[in-house]
């Protein structure tokens, strides 16, 4: 028999107040490391990680560019790190798992935003200067949430997290349109774990659940999904392409709002039922229309155009619509009075 090895996370731990406990967490799972390096953001976050890793080494970046990528990858040759924590948001967690993959060190994620899927991916979103590039990367070791933490994250960034789950729902249809077409292979235990995630989501949703946690599990599990692809396809498909086009132009907003809308629009292109996920989604507070993003119908229909153009070989619904249908669909989605009376994210 021949098969494949995969690297996915040995466990996540989810719970209230944890953090803390993160050595313990790992002394419990036989992992003992003696110099780890923990890898932070802003002021806030920063001094959320001096509480919480008492005595450890930091470095706080600035953002997920390919320089703090060397800056972290240089304090940890200069202390002979074993270890990267990852402690903040997704660019973050995207610096410090690009830094331990080039060092070939492992790395552990705890997010206090669930605002991607960054937290558990095999996927770091670095940034080049002149252009941001979805590199291949080291799943972590490990996933430690405190929820405790990720309840008072900034309400957008919440929301974001809600949006790029639910975008699963468009990734997995343009997959199966890319399987039946011949182009690539569907992986039915990558996408079971993808549809589950979100599905999950929905029905917590529904059932006026505590949604943190259901976020938080869905994002790690959409991660392993992708992990076990080997590529990004259960959880990313035009809606990201559509995000991509959008984070080029001046204006743009969170990656998980961008594709969770956008999804309501592909959807609507593949044919199937979307009222029902936006109302659904509409009740916690996610957008409806663009222009809760400050941006604006022509600036979206660019992006939908451009979009196929940010990953060429990915075949989704876009590379094959009429154009005619965009500006049709658009207005049905987002027509006038889809976007209520909701505040501005």
């Amino acid at each position: 028999m021949f098969g494949r090895a995969v690297s996915v996370p040995l466990f996540w731990v989810i719970e209230e107040g944890v953090a803390p406990r993160y050595h313990e967490i790992l002394s419990r799972h036989n992992m003992v490391f003696h110099r780890p390096l923990v890898v932070t953001g802003g002021s806030a976050t920063a001094q959320l990680a001096e509480e919480t890793f008492t005595g450890l080494p930091t470095v706080a970046v600035r953002s997920n560019s390919i320089k703090e990528v060397e800056r972290v990858k240089s304090e940890a040759r200069q202390i002979g790190a074993d270890l990267l924590i990852g402690f903040g948001g997704g660019k973050v967690i995207d610096t410090a798992k690009m830094a331990a993959t080039e060092l070939n060190l492992p790395f552990l994620s705890m997010p206090t935003a669930t605002s991607n899927d960054a937290l558990a991916s095999p996927v770091a979103v670095i940034d080049f200067g002149e252009y941001v590039k979805s590199m291949g990367a080291t799943a972590p070791l490990g996933v430690i949430a405190d929820l405790s933490l990720l309840r008072s994250q900034p309400k957008a960034q919440f929301l974001a997290g809600i949006g790029d789950l639910f975008s699963n729902m468009s990734a997995l249809m343009d997959w199966k349109l890319a399987s039946e077409k011949g182009y690539e292979r569907l992986d039915p235990v990558a996408a079971y774990l993808s549809r589950n995630a979100v599905e999950n989501l929905l029905r917590a949703i529904e059932s006026g659940e505590d949604l943190h946690p259901v976020v938080v599990e869905g994002l790690i599990v959409s991660g392993v999904a992708m992990i076990l692809a080997g590529n990004s396809r259960p959880c990313s498909g035009a809606e990201h392409l559509i995000s991509h086009a959008l984070d080029l132009m001046e204006s743009h907003s969170l990656h998980g709002l961008q594709v969770g809308l956008a999804s309501f629009f592909t959807l609507r292109l593949h044919g199937c039922e979307y009222q029902t996920y936006q109302r659904l989604l509409s009740g916690v507070g996610f957008p409806s229309c663009w222009q809760a993003l400050g941006i604006t119908d022509s600036q979206f229909m660019e992006a939908v155009k451009y979009a196929p153009k940010t990953r060429s070989g990915r075949y989704t619904v876009l590379s094959e619509i009429d154009p005619l249908v965009l500006e049709e669909a658009y207005y049905e989605v987002y027509g006038v009075g889809s976007c209520g009376d909701g505040e501005r994210l």
